[in-house]
């Protein structure tokens, strides 16, 4: 595939847009994550049912447009200020206090009262006649006239009710064109209008979380950053993969130049592996197919590097981010098994052409991939499943192999770096990061 139009129209992004989209769309999914399960969110959400319901806002236009004058309250208050502001009712209560009253109910208890009616009595006696007086007098028929009456009891009740505490706060309440803004309700919109302008608030309504379909799917189980100064042996080892652990490790091929250097050509700087492919005259133990285990003399020294130890994986997505400098040699970036096949190449260059594709017992494929160079960070990936194989270059799909050719062992990640017989250089492999991947269940 020649990805040299792709690259021109923009259709195969550059890696650094690509690492920035990435890391920018990671950053989003965490920080939309954690808002998803904020105490913040939460709030607003609560806020936003209750201030949103009919039942709310039904209650926010009664309490914005309801009036005092239009309470059953108003109604009790209006009777008894009508009763209290009546003249006679008024005359009522300052007769009800006077001690000319007080004199004449105390006078009527007495055995002499029962003498008030006598005209005799009333001639020989000043009292009677001054008692006689003023149960006749206008302030007594009306003090007879209200005491014990239906309209004083219902005033005495009115006037109960509008002293009340209760009432006095509800007529204030009710009183107060600002009733709403003193208001738990308003106060619960307040918050609910102060949180829908928050940033993170924003960010979550706006933020369309299908675009987090990648971390939705997949979860990553095994990566490495080579941001330290070694390299991490908890997740590789160099030479090859044996699940035996008596099996030899530590050797080379004789069809090949370079000799395995356990190691020593494997450097991590702090932000990449190197493997270096190095002219040095060298006799270590190698692989012979006809003679077995040899001491065999190397112009090379080189290695490879696995994780089978740490990682195995019988499907998933593998991304690597790499590239080569230097010299007309072999490198590789693959899912290894500890037999010579089956084997998924991620990303294999030979003196500078770049190709893709797998090795089973009897079936090969591969795809070359024209138009970048191998001497530019790209990311490579393989999306493996039970029934596809989909290798991309920066997320562009470049290739693909249907069901029957999938393998159905486990593979491990690998990396070596070869001199082949009709080879001659030296060179470097750089490795920036890997990831892999596997289905969310």
């Amino acid at each position: 595939m020649n990805l040299i139009v792709k690259k021109l129209f923009g259709m195969l992004k550059s890696t650094v847009q690509l690492e920035q989209e990435m890391h920018q769309l990671e950053q989003a999914y965490e920080r939309y994550l954690a808002i998803e399960k904020s105490d913040l969110l939460r709030e607003y959400k609560t806020l936003r049912k209750e201030v949103k319901s009919s039942a709310f806002k039904d209650n926010k236009k009664l309490l914005m447009n309801r009036k005092f004058k239009d309470t059953e309250e108003y109604r009790d208050w209006y009777k008894y200020n009508r009763l209290s502001g009546n003249s006679k009712m008024k005359r009522y209560y300052e007769i009800q206090k006077s001690t000319e009253l007080a004199a004449f109910l105390a006078f009527e208890k007495t055995d002499e009262y029962e003498l008030i009616g006598n005209k005799i009595e009333l001639k020989k006696s000043e009292k009677l006649r001054r008692f006689r007086a003023y149960e006749k007098s206008k302030n007594y028929k009306l003090y007879t006239r209200f005491h014990g009456s239906y309209l004083l009891e219902e005033f005495e009740r009115l006037r109960q009710i509008v002293s009340a505490p209760e009432f006095k706060q509800f007529k204030a309440f009710w009183s107060d064109p600002r009733r709403w803004f003193k208001t738990e309700a308003y106060q619960k919109e307040k918050q609910f209008q102060e949180l829908t302008a928050h940033a993170d608030i924003l960010f979550y309504q706006q933020t369309d979380p299908q675009q987090f379909s990648f971390f939705q799917t997949w979860e990553k189980v095994f990566d490495d950053e080579f941001n330290s100064q070694e390299l991490d042996k908890t997740k590789w080892e160099a030479g090859y993969y044996f699940s035996d652990s008596n099996l030899m490790r530590h050797y080379s091929l004789t069809t090949c130049k370079q000799a395995n250097n356990e190691g020593k050509n494997v450097t991590v700087t702090g932000d990449c592996l190197t493997i270096e492919t190095l002219r040095e005259s060298v006799t270590a133990r190698a692989w012979d197919a006809q003679k077995g285990f040899e001491m065999h003399a190397f112009d090379y020294t080189s290695d490879v590097i696995n994780a089978g130890n740490a990682f195995q994986m019988t499907s998933g997505l593998v991304q690597v981010k790499l590239r080569i400098r230097g010299g007309k040699i072999t490198h590789v970036c693959c899912l290894a098994n500890e037999r010579k096949t089956p084997q998924i190449n991620i990303f294999h260059v030979d003196q500078k052409m770049i190709s893709v594709g797998y090795v089973m017992d009897e079936i090969s494929q591969s795809q070359r991939i024209r138009g970048i160079s191998p001497y530019d960070f790209y990311v490579f990936s393989v999306e493996w499943s039970h029934d596809m194989l989909i290798w991309r270059v920066n997320n562009l799909e470049v290739f693909r192999a249907a069901k029957g050719t999938i393998p159905s062992v486990s593979l491990f990640p690998m990396f070596a770096s070869l001199v082949m017989q009709q080879q001659e250089g030296i060179g470097s492999f750089d490795i920036d990061w890997i990831r892999i991947y596997k289905l969310k269940e």
